[in-house]
């Protein structure tokens, strides 16, 4: 098999890559493993609990795999239900990994994480821009494109200035009762927030709130935990599916990218197919590593045969800051919702250098069991207070920005597998400063109440093959994507970030690699 360009990977990057090169004769190697039916999860949350006489099969699995937080190694509630294990099913298997100071999370699944994604696309600013080596005007063509592809909500106020332009935005999703109690009183108290740095504001979320060609828009049954390919919710391998549908892309599933090599004139992939074990090579002119950041590397290293370097590696920074708003004590439960992200918060003071972003959310479209163990009273005493304090409760999740350490790094070992390090950030001060100003807004906390997971845990992975102007070593890549001392590999997902800011990147590494795809096009050409 031959052709003009080969992308590894389906995940944001590589149908990102792939719709930039419809056209060319474009192949996407993947696993590529497949959500499965859920045609008993039909109703909305409320009403499965409410009215199936037994649900628990779709919502807790049948061998309690969503119970997993109560006793067994935490796992994001966006990756242990029944119907979502298929995300990052077999990974430690097909990439495994050493690390005892970073959790980690793969997906080989058709789509890539996005299966189980929380939806939000923003733009990355000039500010954030500065350490990458192209112009930020040079990404505003394909942010725009991507708007119209695949349908944005969002609104123009407090927090477009971080967010970007609202042109081609949707209209926001409804936000719940919590949320609207955050941002009347915010209306109220503006400037004296704004004075302590804090902005609140509607979220750029990747899901619809119009119709747009076959995707239905977003019905309000709170599923996201429990659900894949909600329509309304954006998803690369609706992408996929589009392009396979014109004929704009050759599909090659079931086969593990392991590494290559390039000729005089082309690339090889080394691939294994799954089902048999068979080692085959697939040839390319061109070769785009979009496998996620820790994959691309991986296949990289191998590719050179080394064992000894240390790679880059960031990740946003997490915590949790629980709420409650004492006025919504046993509340009744809302029905009809949205589990993800109701509003953002920025953070742009005088206690850190970057702006710090967070999310706000209920917490009604989780299991209580997610937050049980974490009430101060017995399991039985757990049990009836959740029931009262759930329509009560809230959390910020934050996010930090992460920028390169030398303690920070990846490498293969000598067992062909990855070993992780990345240390622990010291956090706290800009959760102090919204606990203040949340009080404000009717909502209590406490900082010994803050959660701070382990690095990784955000799975937002980047910077192992990072972009400079002029790159000095075999593992930099040029603005271009591609990757020093080849002649035509191009990396073209997040492994390429020099920095990363405070904010979810998957829109900036599906326009990023749009950019790069369409410079691999333009020397096709030539």
């Amino acid at each position: 098999m031959s052709f003009d360009a080969l992308i590894i990977g389906s995940g944001a990057a590589g149908v990102a890559a792939a719709s930039a090169l419809e056209g060319r004769r474009v192949a996407i190697v993947d696993v590529g493993h497949e959500a499965p039916k859920t045609d008993r999860l039909n109703q909305a949350l409320y009403d499965l609990r409410e009215t199936r006489a037994d649900a628990s099969a779709e919502l807790i699995g049948t061998e309690f795999e969503n119970l997993q937080n109560i006793a067994g190694a935490y796992l994001s509630p966006k990756l242990k239900s029944p119907f979502l294990r298929f995300v990052t099913d077999g990974w430690p298997t097909l990439s495994p990994v050493q690390t005892s100071s970073f959790e980690v999370a793969m997906s080989f699944a058709r789509g890539g994480l996005a299966n189980a994604w929380g939806g939000g696309v923003y733009r990355f600013t000039r500010r954030e821009l500065a350490p990458f080596p192209f112009r930020p005007e040079e990404l505003t063509p394909y942010y725009d494109r991507l708007t119209d592809l695949i349908g944005i909500c969002g609104r123009d106020d407090d927090l477009t200035q971080y967010f970007g332009t609202c042109d081609g935005l949707q209209p926001p999703l409804d936000i719940d009762r919590h949320a609207q109690l955050v941002l009347d009183r915010y209306k109220r108290l503006r400037k004296r927030l704004n004075a302590m740095g804090v902005f609140i504001g509607y979220p750029r979320l990747a899901v619809l709130t119009r119709d747009k060609g076959e995707r239905t828009s977003y019905r309000y049954e709170g599923l996201e935990f429990f659900k894949p390919n909600i329509p309304a919710i954006y998803n690369p391998s609706y992408t996929l599916r589009d392009l396979l549908d014109r004929g704009g892309v050759s599909y090659l599933p079931g086969r593990l990218a392991l590494s290559f090599r390039e000729t005089a004139d082309r690339v090889e992939a080394v691939v294994k197919t799954l089902s048999t074990g068979q080692i085959d090579t697939i040839s390319a002119k061109r070769l785009i590593l979009a496998a996620g950041t820790l994959n691309s590397a991986k296949i990289v290293l191998a590719s050179n045969n080394d064992r000894h370097s240390q790679l880059p590696i960031l990740d946003n920074a997490i915590s949790y800051v629980p709420l409650l708003a004492p006025r919504r004590f046993g509340a009744p439960q809302q029905t009809r919702f949205f589990s993800g992200a109701q509003l953002n918060v920025i953070y742009d003071g005088t206690r850190t250098g970057q702006p710090v972003q967070a999310s706000f959310y209920n917490l009604e479209g989780i299991l209580r069991s997610d937050f049980l163990m974490d009430l101060p009273l017995s399991l039985r005493g757990s049990l009836v207070a959740s029931r009262y304090l759930t329509p009560a409760l809230a959390t910020l999740q934050l996010f930090y920005s992460d920028q390169p350490d030398p303690g920070n790094f990846l490498k293969l070992t000598d067992k062909d597998e990855l070993e992780i390090r990345h240390s622990e950030k010291a956090l706290g001060t800009v959760e102090r400063v919204l606990i203040g100003a949340f009080r404000r807004l009717g909502y209590h906390g406490a900082s010994s109440l803050c959660r701070y997971p382990p690095p990784g845990s955000c799975y937002h992975y980047a910077g192992a093959l990072p972009m400079r102007e002029t790159p000095e070593h075999r593992y930099e890549t040029r603005s271009d994507g591609l990757l020093f001392g080849t002649r035509a590999v191009y990396a073209a997902d997040a492994a390429t970030f020099p920095s990363l800011p405070s904010k979810n990147h998957t829109f900036t590494i599906m326009a990023n690699a749009m950019r790069i795809a369409e410079h691999v096009s333009r020397s096709l050409a030539t």
